[in-house]
């Protein structure tokens, strides 16, 4: 791992770290395809409108997951970078803790505050009794869903980001199953969805704890399953932008859901329901070439290789924005077909999703710029810019520009908020990462290479 990672060609080890990661993501992204599109067969629009009000706590878990395993797989991976395999080891096993803490505290609070909650979140008569019952089989899962994704993003620290793929799809298969079976078989509507998809993730998790409990480059030792505070400050001050980000993000889908509701009602709603699987689906081709990088990046940046690292970035980062622009050329091009896809027999929202789809999602070829900026000053440890990063993005630009606009332009105006942040979020990350391309090269010149043990 060590030699591949500092010396390996870049492009073959980029493809081989990024694109399983890639296709881990889409697999991901599958879940949520699968259940709006048997909820969306099976129950139509209150069902749809259901799932988009419990998306923002969703948001919530999975922003989560991802500060342990952003931090945590970045924290491991500069540790190996430094020749230091056992505090890597301290790292997964302080991770796995505080998850499992994290977790049971979530489960108990969302279960027990459950209905108060959905109703802010904008539950109507017509949605709320779906939100209750998809949700109450869910959220007890919580706490594996968590430590399924940190531990799929260990397993590509420690150099396998093909099992991880593996682990992903057959997760997602699982679901598929699933779904099929207790939702249309059965009938189990909400519930059926809901089950599937808590039996696909716990299974792998468990899986995951039993294999790095006898793995030999990242072991996760009884001994290390601690409250480490100095490891776990490490880890949430890397990986806090990442909760940071999900979070607003979180605010982001409530503020907008609201806005929808007093804009379009449960019509509204139920579309964005479909356009946010659509923004997951494009925000793969980026997202997965970011966790595959993040490896190259943390031990490069750890083991003082900053060529490397400067080298990374500009040739991810020109397949990210090429992926990107294609897939939303496509997607702005098949807007129709993929709202019938979700809904065949619902003319009404069918039209209403492809003309929002064009409106809402044709500038997200900036959204990779920034996050590809972003996300690099996570995996290097420097996740302080990253917050500032997504706090002008989302509180700056994102959320008030969502109470402004509808005010000139209705309904437009809910839905040209993203593309007019992401915008300017995007130019403002490019400069952050001129002035840390400069800095690298400077520390190129300073600091000896050092050589693989």
């Amino acid at each position: 791992m060590n030699k591949n990672l500092d010396k390996g060609a870049l492009l073959p080890l980029l493809i081989k770290f990024s694109i399983p990661s890639t296709i881990a993501v889409l697999i991901n992204i599958i879940y949520n395809i699968t259940d709006r599109y048997f909820i969306g067969q099976a129950i139509g629009r209150y069902g749809m409108s259901a799932l988009s009000i419990v998306f923002p706590l969703i948001l919530l878990i999975n922003g989560t997951g991802l500060m342990f395993s952003v931090g945590g797989g970045a924290l491991a991976g500069i540790k190996l970078g430094e020749r230091r395999e056992e505090e890597a080891e301290k790292v997964l096993g302080t991770t796995v803790f505080w998850v499992a803490v994290v977790g049971i505290i979530y489960t108990l609070l969302i279960l027990t505050l459950l209905r108060p909650i959905l109703g802010v979140m904008g539950g109507t008569e017509g949605n709320l009794s779906y939100a209750l019952e998809y949700s109450r089989w869910l959220f007890p899962a919580i706490t594996a869903q968590m430590l399924y994704v940190v531990l799929c993003a260990f397993l590509r620290t420690e150099g396998r980001p093909s099992y991880s793929m593996w682990m992903n799809l057959g997760s997602a298969l699982l679901n598929m199953i699933l779904d099929y079976t207790f939702i249309v078989k059965f009938s189990m509507g909400m519930k059926g969805a809901a089950m599937a998809t808590a039996i696909a993730t716990t299974l792998p998790a468990v899986y995951l704890l039993i294999y790095f409990s006898r793995s030999r480059l990242l072991r996760l030792r009884r001994g290390n399953l601690l409250p480490n505070i100095s490891i776990i400050k490490r880890i949430l001050s890397i990986g806090s932008s990442a909760f940071f980000n999900q979070m607003l993000n979180g605010v982001m889908v409530f503020i907008m859901n609201r806005q929808l509701l007093v804009y379009g009602g449960d019509l509204a709603l139920a579309a964005i329901g479909i356009i946010t699987t659509v923004r997951s689906f494009i925000n793969t081709s980026f997202i997965g070439f970011n966790h595959g990088r993040q490896p190259i990046l943390s031990f490069n940046y750890g083991a003082a290789n900053f060529k490397r690292v400067k080298e990374t970035f500009i040739l991810s980062s020109k397949i990210i924005l090429s992926i990107s622009l294609t897939l939303v050329i496509l997607v702005v091009i098949g807007a129709e077909g993929i709202s019938t896809f979700f809904l065949d027999n619902d003319e009404k929202l069918i039209e209403f999703t492809t003309w929002a789809i064009r409106r809402h999602l044709f500038l997200m070829v900036a959204t990779a710029l920034y996050l590809t900026c972003a996300n690099y000053f996570q995996a290097v440890g420097k996740g302080g810019v990253t917050t500032k990063l997504l706090t002008v993005r989302l509180l700056v630009l994102n959320i008030p520009l969502l109470f402004i606009l509808p005010n000139w332009f209705g309904m437009l105006g809910i839905l040209i908020a993203f593309p007019i942040s992401d915008g300017c979020a995007a130019l403002l990350a490019s400069a952050f990462m001129k002035n840390e391309l400069k800095e690298l090269s400077i520390k190129k010149q300073l600091t000896p290479q050092k050589m693989p043990s």
